[in-house]
């Protein structure tokens, strides 16, 4: 069973949703991996960098210059803004780099700060160390003390070294998150670019499902359009086969018809044979009706103005119309409206439809044709306040024989839909039951 193109679109539509969605998820995880690492990588460096320090208070005198030998090796990592050791009162003992100022009291241990391209950890930790059996000052943090050659013996107040003496610090490091956040932003524009794509792809094959329903409706269109055309030239040759096979017999007819009407001296008699003349007259009219449906006509295109053609027929129809009791009028003044085209299959088509009109209204009602002046395609309007077309006959108007009429032959519109499309035009019929009937008339405005 085939889908049809527009019961795609929704599952185009999820598909997209979904992938954008999975693009996000992903990309959510990847910008908290980054800040993971980041993190992780700063909170490694923070212990080392204390371990070192307890490190070096073990050795020698000179305590203070080693610790500060540590944070000067660990401000010289390009990925390290600063680094400092503070005090319990937020005073920084040693500090390298960029200034941090007073540190605060009570800071949690990691901190975002400033801006997103900083990342800022603070981590206590204890200072301390005593004297061992030689006088040599060990730390008391590494749980013991060891043997130490060279300084500190005999020194007094090996316990308080400077500004370091034992207790507790806290560790203030400062990184650069700015590779991080380039990583970041790539990560960022990757995904949007990828979002991009995926809605762009889901537009276009939107747009290519919507051509391929399209170009069905079109096709369908053609093949429906074809099978009236064929339908048409076949019934096009059969009233061109029985107009011919009528005509000359009928003309016969008519021809005694007419003797006898003459020759006649009973007026009873001279009566039938009139109505015979009448009828004989009306089934040749429709014969020429049939004859005009039939014959391929050569359109000859020429200059004219479509204004003054429609003042013709008004002139020509006036009279009807007025003994009907009916108001004909045209809506347009004397501007003309340059078109190419075939003046006499132009005047009959648009007399087809002003008679059509007339004959559709009662005494009282209104007919009026109007010419737009500045419009491509040219529109030539019929418009009557008659009493309209039904719904369910309106799609048949112009299929051949086709009439709601007693007296009518169906082939008005057909001959005139056929002389509008000969000139490379259309008609097109617009009509409420009860309220009037309005047929337009398209035409290029060049031949």
């Amino acid at each position: 069973m085939r889908l049809r193109p527009n019961l795609l679109l929704l599952p185009l539509a999820l598909l997209a949703a979904g992938l954008v969605t999975l693009v996000v998820v992903q990309t959510i995880g990847a910008l908290e991996q980054v800040d993971r690492a980041q993190q992780e990588k700063g909170e490694t460096l923070q212990r080392t960098v204390i371990s070192a320090m307890r490190g070096v208070v073990r050795y020698g005198r000179d305590k203070e210059e080693r610790i500060e030998a540590v944070l000067e090796e660990i401000a010289n990592d390009p990925m390290v803004l600063s680094v400092a050791m503070v005090d319990s009162t937020g005073n920084p003992v040693i500090a390298k780099g960029a200034p941090l100022g007073r540190a605060g009291g009570q800071e949690p241990a990691t901190v975002r700060a400033g801006g997103s391209d900083l990342l800022r950890l603070v981590e206590p930790f204890e200072l301390g160390w005593q004297r061992g059996p030689m006088g040599t000052p060990c730390s008391a943090a590494e749980g013991g003390c060891g043997d130490s050659s060279g300084g500190g013996r005999g020194r007094a107040g090996a316990g308080q070294l400077g500004r370091v003496s034992p207790g507790s610090y806290r560790l203030i490091l400062v990184l650069d998150q700015g590779p991080a956040a380039q990583v970041s932003r790539l990560i960022l524009v990757q995904a949007v670019a990828l979002s991009a794509i995926i809605l762009l792809a889901a537009a276009v094959g939107g747009l290519l499902m919507r051509s391929i329903r399209q170009r069905g409706r079109l096709s369908r269109r053609v093949a429906v359009e074809q099978h009236k055309r064929e339908s048409l030239e076949s019934l096009r040759l059969l009233a061109a086969g029985l107009a011919h096979e009528i005509r000359n017999p009928l003309g016969a007819i008519r021809g005694y018809a007419q003797l006898l009407h003459e020759q006649s001296a009973d007026q009873e008699a001279k009566a039938k044979t009139g109505v015979m003349l009448s009828e004989l007259d009306r089934v040749g009219e429709r014969l020429e009706e049939f004859l005009a449906f039939a014959r391929e006509r050569q359109v000859k295109l020429e200059p004219l103005d479509l204004s003054a053609l429609a003042g013709e027929v008004v002139t020509l129809l006036q009279p009807d119309a007025e003994a009907a009791g009916i108001a004909l009028s045209r809506d347009q003044g004397e501007r003309p409206v340059r078109c190419h085209g075939d003046a006499r299959q132009l005047k009959e088509l648009v007399l087809n439809l002003v008679l059509n009109a007339i004959e559709a209204c009662s005494e009282g009602d209104r007919v009026t044709i109007a010419v737009a002046t500045d419009s491509d395609p040219i529109v030539l309007t019929v418009l009557d306040s008659g009493k309209g077309i039904e719904l369910d006959d309106l799609p048949r108007v112009f299929e051949p024989y086709f009439t709601t009429r007693d007296n009518g032959s169906g082939l008005g519109l057909a001959i005139s839909k056929r002389i509008a499309e000969s000139h490379r035009g259309s008609l097109e019929v617009d009509s409420t039951p009860g309220a009037g009937t309005t047929v337009r008339l398209m035409l290029p405005v060049s031949g």
